[in-house]
């Protein structure tokens, strides 16, 4: 398509712009990557000015992509999976591809995007009974397992948090039981991560964590050419591409300075 979406080409350059910045990583996110063709290129692009590129997936596309992802310059791959019953997996996502999906973590694995993360969102009543089966799955591909906890986003209809939100401490009394605390990851330092039979489960709780937001160093580029300085708001974005397609090199820069003025914690402490 044509309008505002952004090329490879001028994907690079805008990382070009944020690594003379500073930035280090980027992950390639969505929506669904694997639905734009030029997927690979946008990689090469990218990799030529990241340290690490990493990709989240829901991986339906992944088997046949993982091999020329990895050449051109990927490194990991989140790749999210809440179910492992097909007819569960069918009802989430309407689409029955669980084996697909499957079949693209292994060709990640075998492609050597590792660690191969998988994201599984805890949905209340529809799958907290299946996080020891995924720490299995995990343990026998030798996977990390992230487990996240539902979010309310601002835009989103209240009542699909409330009928599925799971509080994750729970979960977590389970990981302490079976298992241990190992650490604090991100800079953040407020995701959780135990060891479970071998394998690293990491717990993401962002909800009213004020120390999430407080130490979040990650700016968002939509597709369509905004900086986003916070995944919780849409009322702060940035124009990147105007000044990118008038070659106005300065106000590139200026633009992720302004995002980064722009930002605040959206879960704020007790004050």
């Amino acid at each position: 398509g044509g309008g505002r979406r952004m090329g490879a080409e001028e994907l690079g350059r805008v990382v070009e712009v944020a690594s003379s910045l500073g930035m280090r990583r980027v992950k390639l996110t969505g929506g669904e990557p694997l639905l734009r063709e030029d997927l690979e290129e946008v990689v090469r692009e990218v990799a030529e000015h990241a340290e690490e590129v990493s990709l989240v997936t829901n991986g339906v596309g992944l088997e046949g992509r993982a091999g020329a992802l990895a050449g051109a310059g990927l490194r990991r791959v989140n790749v999210s999976l809440d179910t492992l019953d097909p007819e569960k997996y069918a009802r989430l996502t309407g689409v029955r591809a669980l084996d697909k999906v499957v079949r693209g973590i292994e060709a990640a694995l075998d492609a050597g995007l590792v660690p191969v993360k998988l994201n599984m969102l805890l949905l209340r009543g529809v799958n907290e009974e299946e996080v020891e089966g995924m720490v299995e799955f995990a343990r026998e591909r030798g996977a990390k397992l992230q487990l996240l906890e539902l979010i309310r986003l601002p835009w989103d209809p209240p009542r699909i948090y409330e009928a599925f939100h799971l509080d994750l401490s729970g979960v977590e009394g389970w990981l302490r039981e079976r298992g241990k605390e190992v650490g604090r990851r991100g800079e953040q330092n407020a995701r959780r991560v135990y060891r479970v039979d071998g394998v690293e489960v990491e717990v993401v709780r962002p909800m009213h964590n004020s120390e999430f937001c407080l130490h979040c160093t990650r700016l968002r580029l939509t597709h369509d050419g905004y900086l986003k300085p916070c995944l919780m708001r849409r009322d702060n974005l940035v124009d990147l591409l105007t000044p990118l397609r008038e070659g106005r090199e300065e106000e590139v820069r200026r633009a992720f300075e302004l995002a980064v003025e722009r930002r605040e914690p959206f879960f704020r402490g007790p004050s």
